[in-house]
């Protein structure tokens, strides 16, 4: 648990570094594999930077803000970002390919349900604030 705010600062901070990280990773991931793939493109490979991207954004604004949403929310906002992020790059993966996998449809789904225990987590957060 952070008990300072300079433990929360330098906690946000490190999940902003991640997360940009993170994301530079999947746009450099992605540029590698499309020019290795003959001319064919995918839109969910080239867009798989966006999530991990947004997630630091807010992040970003939320440290601007002095506002920690917690070590959970952190961590399950970590979580959302990577599934959506792995869930786009097989997507590209097997549209490169050319073929079509039902299985995929598990990552949009495990995506939101983080995403929704991150909203949830953080509302029981601010709750506890309140009272």
């Amino acid at each position: 648990m952070c008990t300072s705010a300079v433990e929360k600062r330098r906690q946000i901070t490190r999940h902003i570094r991640w997360n940009l990280g993170f994301a530079a990773f999947c746009g450099i991931f992605a540029a590698v594999y499309e020019h290795f793939s003959f001319g064919v493109y995918s839109g969910a490979m080239v867009f798989s930077f966006a999530v991990p991207l947004l997630t630091g954004i807010v992040l970003i604004i939320l440290r601007a803000l002095n506002r920690h949403p917690g070590t959970l929310v952190l961590q399950l906002l970590g979580c959302t970002a990577a599934t959506f992020a792995a869930g786009s790059i097989a997507t590209g993966v097997v549209e490169i390919y050319g073929t079509d996998n039902p299985l995929l449809k598990i990552y949009p789904a495990a995506g939101g349900i983080l995403l929704a225990a991150a909203g949830i987590a953080w509302a029981v957060r601010m709750q506890k604030e309140r009272a």
